[in-house]
């Protein structure tokens, strides 16, 4: 099974120290197949709203063309 992850950034405005930015990490979706899960995250990459990536069973996260730990 492959997870497509959405990492959403937002930020929280906190009185003492300020702005300050964070990712939350929503999965999308789940596919049987990479090649299913590849499409579907490029796809949604391009239209540069939000980063996705998909994980692997080691959570590994394959993003831009590799897999990174």
């Amino acid at each position: 099974m492959y997870p497509l992850i959405k990492s959403e950034k937002f930020t929280i405005d906190y009185a003492i120290s300020g702005l300050m930015s964070s990712y939350r990490q929503i999965e999308i979706d789940c596919f049987q197949q990479f090649d299913s899960a590849l499409q579907v995250c490029e796809a949604a990459n391009n239209k540069g709203m939000s980063r996705f990536y998909i994980l692997n069973k080691s959570g590994q996260e394959y993003y831009n063309g590799s897999w990174i730990e």
